[in-house]
């Protein structure tokens, strides 16, 4: 027996026997989803806002099958939708570090709007953040557990963590674009700064990574100066990358929160829902395949 052979029947006899069945193949849907990270290092910038008002959106008007990945341990997709969310589901935490057999498919719940699942509010994602230091190819979980579950969805759309942890990182790996709100403010520019940045390094593990723009959010009509400053200072910056739609300030979006709906269910007629509407058919186009 070759040392090689040696080496590998010793390994089997130590780990316990012979290497287990290989998993079964999952059987696989028709479609090939694309991956949306919505990603901001500054919070209240309305990024989970956009998450949910956005793949509601998308679900509604433009007849897309939407899954909304809560990866946010804070939970506001949860908050956001509570009226619309339906019983069932279960732990995206059990994904990432529980069986490495489960897909995000496994954990998804329907809602009240036609063609929009979710995934559940998981409170255990905060200890989630750390358990994942110690996985090997930490990097690629999500992008894993969503292999199977893409093939059933036209979009799906991440809600990261205001930060540059695992599970942001796990969201961008497992992204194909970024869509990176942004407030008039001097933090929240910077934040975008850092958020590019990171990009740029996460492209060494994700080649396929794409900026779909920087969204101007909470924009308030009254302050022309600073929002004329930082809208200059963004384009200097990056170029067509910043968006041409915004989002203004709007009470009927934080009405809509407070009352668990999207901003379509609940004020379809507002200035934000026309935003929000307007945003997504901007997305639609940006993503269309060209001939």
């Amino acid at each position: 027996m070759s040392m090689r052979n040696l080496l590998k029947t010793g390994f089997r006899r130590i780990v316990g026997g012979a290497p287990s069945s290989p998993t079964p193949q999952r059987a696989r849907g028709t479609k090939n989803a694309t991956v949306i990270a919505v990603a901001a290092q500054k919070g209240g910038v309305g990024k989970t806002t956009t998450s949910v008002n956005v793949a509601a959106a998308l679900a509604r008007f433009h007849g897309q099958r939407v899954l909304l990945v809560d990866l946010d341990p804070q939970g506001h997709v949860n908050t956001a939708l509570s009226e619309q969310i339906r019983v069932g589901g279960g732990a995206l935490s059990d994904v990432l570090v529980g069986d490495e057999g489960l897909e995000v498919l496994d954990v998804v719940t329907p809602t009240h709007v036609e063609n929009l699942d979710v995934t559940p509010f998981d409170a255990q994602l905060g200890t989630t953040e750390n358990l994942l230091s110690t996985r090997i190819g930490k990097e690629f979980v999500l992008r894993d557990a969503l292999e199977v579950t893409r093939t059933f969805y036209d979009v799906i759309v991440i809600d990261c963590p205001p930060n540059l942890g695992n599970l942001t990182l796990n969201g961008l790996v497992a992204a194909d674009q970024v869509l990176i709100p942004c407030d008039p403010s001097p933090l929240a520019v910077s934040g975008v700064h850092s958020l590019v940045d990171a990009i740029r390094g996460v492209a060494r593990l994700n080649p396929n990574i794409d900026v779909l723009g920087v969204l101007m959010t909470r924009v308030d009509g009254r302050n022309t100066t600073l929002n004329s400053a930082i809208t200059a200072e963004l384009a200097t910056d990056f170029g067509d990358a910043v968006l041409p739609v915004t989002i203004g300030i709007n009470s009927q979006i934080a009405k809509a929160q407070h009352a668990g709906v999207d901003i379509f269910g609940y004020a379809a007629a507002s200035r934000g829902a026309q935003n929000y509407r307007a945003l997504a058919e901007h997305i639609v186009t940006a993503l269309a395949p060209t001939s």
